[in-house]
Parts: C-alpha cells; sequence; structure tokens
C-alpha cells in the first residue's frame, strides 16, 4: 500500500524521515525493503531516491538516477511538498 505524506499534515524534518525512511539509509537494503520506492516532490522537481545518503538539520543528500549514472542531490526540508513511499510493483 502507498504512503504519502504532505506538507501541512507532517513536518519535514531529521527526525521525522530518520523514522519513516530509515531503510534508505543503508548502502545495501535489506530483503524485505529492497523493493520499495521513496518519492519525493520539492520545488525543484520529482526525485526518485535510491538511497538517503547524508541528512542534516536543514536538508538531505539523496543518491538518485541520472540517465545511466547516480547522482547526489541535496534537497533542503523546507523544499519538500510531498513524501511517497510505495512498493516498486504498485500503479
Amino acid at each position: 500500500e502507498t504512503q504519502v505524506f504532505q506538507r501541512g499534515q507532517f513536518t519535514f524534518n531529521r527526525r521525522f524521515i530518520e523514522t519513516k525512511f530509515s531503510p534508505f539509509f543503508g548502502v545495501v537494503r535489506r530483503e524485505a525493503d529492497k523493493d520499495l520506492e521513496l518519492i519525493v516532490k520539492a520545488a525543484r522537481g520529482e526525485f526518485n531516491v535510491l538511497r538517503i545518503s547524508r541528512i542534516s538539520s536543514g536538508d538531505m543528500h539523496v543518491e538518485i538516477h541520472k540517465g545511466h549514472a547516480s547522482a547526489e542531490v541535496a534537497i533542503p526540508f523546507g523544499e519538500i511538498q510531498e513524501m511517497k513511499l510505495k512498493h516498486k510493483d504498485a500503479a
């Protein structure tokens, strides 16, 4: 089942992200979590997050696919409009 977290209903900060999206902090995900997708809708666009590489009190750095390579993008918490957690096969 897809979980949607929207600004206004939730406060996006370090504690919230560490609690709700803990499977995305490891370099390799556990078997139970490997099919989960994290989609972050921010002011600069929508990001399909492979993993969260760093987090601070004001932003998080995420690894995303960019073409055939991966890239690291900083997303300030103030720019996040929505975070969606879903299974890769969900609609």
